[in-house]
């Protein structure tokens, strides 16, 4: 698996312009909404953190049709933000992802150059 860093990722127009904040691993895993509607998630890339060797990790998953995949590990990542994540509600916890939270989504947005 790839490490990655906040200014590699900054770097890269495509990533940076395909990243899915209105996709979670609740949405990921069931892409209807409340309203009925689906939401697409065969393309862009979905932040989420992830147990790895007992500490948690942010990782990104190209989310692809029929297939998605993980393809990065971001380090550099603050661990309390990552442990904040880690206590969402079981309902938003699916198949050990977790969604990221505000803050590290305001972190992530901060580092890079979107906010």
């Amino acid at each position: 698996m790839e490490f990655v860093d906040i200014e590699k990722l900054k770097a890269s127009e495509d990533f940076v312009g395909n990243i899915r904040w209105d996709v979670t691993p609740k949405v990921f895993m069931d892409p209807k909404t409340a309203s009925g509607e689906t939401v697409d998630v065969s393309y862009g890339y979905m932040f989420y953190v992830d147990l790895v060797k007992d500490r948690p990790h942010l990782i990104i998953m190209q989310l692809k049709h029929p297939l998605s995949k993980t393809v990065a590990y971001v380090q550099g990542v603050p661990e309390d933000l990552l442990r904040e994540c880690m206590l969402c509600t079981p309902s938003e916890c699916i198949s050990g992802m977790y969604p990221i939270s505000e803050k590290l989504e305001k972190w992530l947005k901060k580092g890079l150059g979107l906010s």
